[in-house]
């Protein structure tokens, strides 16, 4: 069970059947999607609070919400520069940028004794933000490459979907477990699809991959050491901090792919290359910053971690 819970094996996994055999399918984009839905409805099993939590969390959501829009859109925009002379990277770079904070940052929070209830709290405004503010950042850096009322289309059905689904999943109770489980084997899943669609690209440009590769752990690795050290120098509480860092760092990826593929995949395949290379990166540093968190971040130098479930 201990390894089937472990996102790095099913992760390395993905990436071994996607470079051995590939994912040559006209629907790859439609599996995606309802492989991205399935996961995410199922990360969203158990998530409530009430209106007063609203009130009393008022100033960290909005801190949330910087973090995700502020933050990781801006380093994401920044790191994709540097591929603006490629139209088709540079696009990838601004889908991935624009989509919201993954699910994942709840249990991140969990696994890294931060406070669960806010990021509960702030990845739900973040998830009401993103309906607005994904489709605007798409139309004010790529215009009309990307008809945003089709962006819309697709955040509405990532974020409204799973969570309607999520009512008539609470009746089964499931145990966290499978659900940990069936979560890791749509991100194995997701790694497949995506990057085997692209196998062909990946032996034939290795170059550009192994850039994107570097890209990707600058903005993720080392900016998240760099911003560990900031919000410890500014006073910032662990429990809260360690929210902050999460969606200051982890995009929703799967989502990033799914709508490049669906939207850019026919003109511009090569463009859900920078979100494929961010999702098997974002997990690999959840699996090394869960376990170096507390060296980088002792609990005893913040206000104590918060471990209170919703």
């Amino acid at each position: 069970m201990n390894v089937l819970s472990d996102v790095k094996v099913w992760v390395i996994l993905g990436i071994v059947l996607a470079l051995a055999i590939g994912f040559d399918n006209p629907d790859a984009a439609t599996i995606l999607m309802l492989v991205l839905i399935a996961q995410m409805t199922v990360s969203l099993d158990g998530i409530s609070f009430c209106r007063r939590d609203l009130k009393d969390y008022d100033s960290q959501i909005l801190m949330c919400v910087l973090s995700c829009f502020l933050v990781n859109t801006g380093l994401t925009l920044i790191t994709g520069l540097f591929f603006i002379d490629n139209t088709q990277l540079w696009y990838g770079w601004v889908m991935l940028s624009s989509v919201p904070c993954a699910v994942s940052v709840v249990t991140a929070s969990l696994f890294m004794k931060g406070d669960t209830k806010l990021s509960v709290l702030g990845l739900t405004v973040v998830y009401m933000v993103a309906i607005g503010l994904t489709p605007l950042i798409t139309h004010l850096l790529i215009g009309d490459a990307v008809n945003p009322l089709e962006i819309l289309r697709y955040i509405l059905m990532f974020i409204a979907v799973p969570f309607i689904l999520t009512v008539p999943l609470k009746r089964l109770h499931l145990k966290r477990g499978p659900k940990v489980v069936f979560i890791n084997l749509m991100m194995l899943l997701m790694v497949f699809i995506s990057l085997g669609s692209r196998r062909d690209y990946i032996f034939g440009e290795p170059e550009t991959i192994l850039w994107i590769i570097v890209a990707c752990s600058l903005r993720i690795f080392a900016f998240s050491i760099i911003l560990v050290f900031l919000l410890k120098r500014s006073g910032v509480p662990r429990d809260s901090g360690i929210v902050y860092l999460v969606m200051s760092v982890w995009k929703n990826s799967g989502m990033s792919i799914s709508m490049t593929m669906a939207l850019l995949g026919a003109t511009m395949p090569d463009a859900v290359l920078p979100c494929v290379v961010s999702l098997v990166m974002e997990a690999a540093w959840f699996a090394v910053m869960s376990n170096l968190i507390d060296r980088l971040w002792p609990p005893s130098e913040g206000t104590g971690a918060s471990l209170a479930t919703t």
